[in-house]
């Protein structure tokens, strides 16, 4: 069966709701002419016309073909609720991975939820709400790099940390989509903790990160930043390089409290990744945005 698309589909819902006597006949509408015989050509075959008769047509066409209604076309729902009502789920607007972040929990006394600091879960936006509220979460971290959200637990956090939701930053598998609605939901109940790589590109994803308190940078980096960049092979100049976008971001945003940070990491060309801050043991520190 071939399929009608969602702009075609939008289309056919305009002309629909709007009585059209005529419309151009571009490439999208030829695709639907073919595909519904409804309607007539008019003599220069530039314009595809329609009688009144015609919009029922189309309305029992897109039904029959598509199972859906062009009096309430909906798009704005997951592949689920689209399965159950056309064979194409993936004219679904709410992408599978949108309505779930990836999450674990560091620092409590005992594990919530029957889960260790080695375990983590993937769970559907609303429970991770419920989960935040109903066990006393403290703080949210959200994580930039996968492999590093895996072994979170090997961070040297200050001690006063305690009781965190910690999610996956996202990409690929876990979408940054489902992360950012979920702070959006939590961002004026819950400190919101950034932890990035030390450089340009890192503090950039901190600072649009919704809802953001803090960022965690290594202790060295404030008090002895000398002494951290002393550390061999910690420091990558080549991926500062890359990061000419990010660096001219930096320059016109309204850092506020991270100023003084993003000024030392352009003038001293840093890009210190998460791994190697984990790898060399290094104590981090909170740093508050405002």
């Amino acid at each position: 069966m071939a399929r009608l698309g969602q702009q075609q589909l939008q289309l056919l819902e305009k002309a629909f709701i709007k009585r059209s006597p005529k419309v151009k006949l571009t490439a999208n509408w030829r695709a639907i002419y073919r595909e519904l015989e409804v309607g007539e050509l008019d003599e220069s075959e530039k314009h595809l016309c329609f009688a009144p008769k015609d919009f029922d047509l189309l309305r029992q066409g897109v039904l029959a073909q598509m199972g859906l209604d062009l009096r309430d076309l909906d798009f704005n729902v997951d592949r689920m609720a689209m399965s159950a009502k056309s064979h194409n789920e993936k004219l679904a607007k709410i992408r599978p991975e949108a309505e779930y972040v990836l999450l674990k929990f560091l620092g409590f006394q005992s594990p919530p939820v029957a889960i260790s600091a080695l375990s983590s879960l993937r769970i559907p936006l609303d429970e991770a709400q419920k989960h935040c509220r109903e066990l006393h979460v403290a703080a949210i971290l959200v994580v930039e790099n996968l492999d590093v959200f895996d072994v979170i637990h090997q961070a040297r956090l200050p001690e006063d940390l305690t009781n965190l939701m910690v999610i996956y930053r996202g990409s690929g598998h876990h979408s940054p989509i489902g992360v950012r609605h979920f702070l959006q939901a939590m961002a004026d109940e819950l400190p919101i903790i950034a932890f990035t790589d030390l450089d340009p590109a890192g503090l950039q994803i901190a600072h649009t990160l919704m809802g953001v308190t803090h960022c965690l940078v290594p202790q060295l980096a404030l008090a002895a930043p000398a002494e951290l960049l002393a550390i061999g092979q910690i420091n990558s100049t080549y991926d500062f390089d890359k990061q000419a976008k990010q660096t001219k971001y930096l320059q016109h945003a309204d850092l506020k409290r991270w100023q003084e940070l993003a000024f030392w990491l352009t003038q001293h060309s840093i890009s210190i990744k998460q791994q190697h801050l984990l790898a060399h043991g290094l104590e981090l520190v909170l740093v508050p945005y405002i």
